[in-house]
């Protein structure tokens, strides 16, 4: 907490759960957000307070060397080198290759940062169309609480409320038959399928991003690791996530330059190799969940029988003769009256508040 400092205000102040979001963006800007806030924090303590790398170093260095040795190779020039390979003469062939590791806490809170800004931008712009759902969601929870007559009075007072907020939808700017100047009844949907690109959007630019991180190889790293663990193979060292790097470095004695060559050990990466292939599975488990929710609310609001077979499903009525009577009249409804924010209304309301709705 110490090390990424503004995570834990951001975390205390916004990371929190929302009421306006579906189970889909609740797994992107809540669980997720915080698993990665609270992996930068287990990495983090790790690699500052602990001892991220440990060096062999020659029998003449005493005291602060082998400190000095171990803080300049976290820091600068690592390269990997597997045990069956000869080290490179030429120095050039051994530039700092494995960089990453110096930068994962701060990474891993960016990505917690990132999944959180699609529900930010929505939170932000939702209260300016013409519905409200955070007092409606409110209401209903209050009536679901209720029972007897009390609810029944609860539940009639909320049907007015959504029926006053649905009487302004129509042609944007003009005025109904009372004065009343019409808004459109698509803001919030258009608004609420942006929101869900920017969630796609946001996946696809965190398992490139990883890719890059980690050295384009991240993605095939993953496949091959998963096919180990299932044929039950041992946990090989790989370039993606070595445990042991060979360092270089000089140093300064009086007349000469001395260069020095070391064999690390990084502890984090034993952390490290472990975190990302939970990572891998969890991004690409919420990348189909996440793209085929999108794609639900796509074609759920874009087709209006659609939207208005989703009311019909949620009104509770004993048969289904009723339902298939009031079929009709209901996709009048829905076009004409509910609109698209009317029906996404509903469907905030039954994820939070649960059951159907008269």
């Amino acid at each position: 907490m110490l090390n990424v400092p503004f995570l834990s205000d951001f975390i205390q102040k916004h990371i929190t759960k929302q009421a306006v979001a579906d189970s889909v963006d609740y797994l992107n800007y809540y669980v997720t957000a915080l698993l990665l806030a609270f992996f930068a924090f287990a990495t983090s303590a790790k690699q500052y307070f602990g001892s991220p790398i440990q060096c062999w170093v020659p029998s003449e260095f005493k005291g602060g060397w082998e400190k000095y040795a171990e803080d300049y190779c976290f820091i600068a020039n690592s390269y990997y080198i597997p045990f069956d390979s000869d080290i490179p003469k030429d120095h050039k062939l051994r530039q700092d290759q494995i960089s990453y590791y110096r930068w994962v806490p701060i990474v891993l809170a960016l990505q917690s940062a990132m999944f959180f800004l699609p529900n930010f931008f929505w939170n932000k712009f939702h209260k300016q169309c013409a519905i409200n759902p955070d007092a409606f969601l409110r209401e209903g929870e209050k009536v679901n609480a209720l029972s007897g007559d009390t609810r029944d009075k609860e539940l009639q007072s909320l049907a007015e409320f959504f029926m006053d907020t649905v009487s302004t939808f129509g042609r944007a700017g003009t005025k109904n038959r009372v004065g009343i100047r019409l808004r459109s009844g698509y803001n919030a949907m258009f608004l609420y399928l942006f929101t869900k690109t920017l969630y796609v959007a946001n996946l696809v630019g965190q398992i490139i991003l990883l890719n890059h991180f980690l050295g384009e190889d991240f993605l095939q790293w993953g496949y091959r690791t998963s096919l180990d663990i299932i044929h039950g193979n041992e946990w090989q060292e790989t370039p993606v996530f070595p445990r042991v790097i060979m360092c270089d470095f000089k140093i300064r004695v009086i007349g000469s330059v001395q260069n020095w060559s070391v064999q690390c050990v990084i502890m984090l990466n034993l952390i490290n190799e472990k975190l990302y292939l939970f990572l891998y599975y969890w991004l690409l488990i919420l990348m189909t969940v996440t793209l085929a929710n999108f794609m639900y609310y796509i074609v759920m609001f874009t087709i209006p029988q659609l939207r208005a077979s989703l009311v019909l499903f949620n009104i509770t009525e004993a048969g289904e003769s009723r339902k298939r009577q009031q079929k009709d009249g209901l996709n009048r409804c829905v076009r004409e009256c509910l609109h698209p924010d009317g029906v996404l209304l509903l469907q905030f309301l039954r994820e939070h508040v649960g059951g159907a709705f008269e």
